[in-house]
């Protein structure tokens, strides 16, 4: 029975805290304070005293006090005042956490989203040119991406216009990318255009 209950116990903790705590700039000491003021915030918002939050740690009192200054100096949690009962009495609130956390998962999301879309482009370029695209070519387009922070959608498109106008040349669609400002409303514009004569003089399948 008591092997059971140590193997399956276990507190509510976000996993992208865990993941990702040193991004919200805490150490492990701050991780463990937190995890332990998110098991008591469960029964109690009462601010719990210091030498409860060190019972079970290496931390001494005085640790804790400075980890709980510096988390509050760091937006994680913050104290209020509400009147219960007629008396003023402070509680502490974990949604500054919670909200920060839910700004990591975003960005997690998003990234994983861009991550999906610069894959879909590389297959979509060697799809389209019959052939694995080589190193230089690989570069180059992340150099769109990261330097000139062109979008997948943008690329794609510019790449599409080259090989209607019949040239598979990087060089050719750096050229339709740094022609236009990538806005939906020129779009026609950019589709319309003599493509071919930008490069009059050039070798476009270089």
């Amino acid at each position: 029975m008591i092997e059971n209950y140590l193997h399956y116990i276990n507190i509510p903790v976000n996993k992208i805290l865990i993941d990702r705590y040193s991004e919200l700039g805490i150490d492990e000491q701050s991780l463990v304070v937190i995890i332990r003021l998110i098991d008591m915030n469960t029964a109690s918002k009462s601010l719990p005293d210091f030498k409860t939050l060190s019972e079970g740690t290496t931390m001494k009192e005085n640790d804790i006090s400075g980890i709980i200054q510096k988390l509050m100096e760091n937006g994680l949690i913050e104290v209020q005042t509400v009147k219960e009962e007629g008396k003023y009495v402070e509680h502490y609130t974990l949604a500054p956490l919670y909200n920060k956390l839910e700004k990591l998962f975003g960005e997690r999301e998003a990234n994983q989203k861009n991550t999906a879309a610069i894959k879909e482009l590389f297959e979509y370029v060697e799809g389209l040119y019959g052939r694995v695209i080589s190193p230089n070519e690989f570069q180059r387009i992340n150099s769109w991406l990261e330097d000139s922070n062109h979008s997948p959608e943008a690329i794609k498109e510019a790449v599409d216009i080259a090989y209607q106008n019949q040239v598979t040349s990087l060089q050719y669609v750096e050229r339709i990318l740094n022609s236009t400002d990538n806005k939906k409303d020129n779009t026609q514009k950019r589709s319309s255009m003599p493509v071919r004569s930008w490069l009059e003089g050039e070798d476009v399948f270089d």
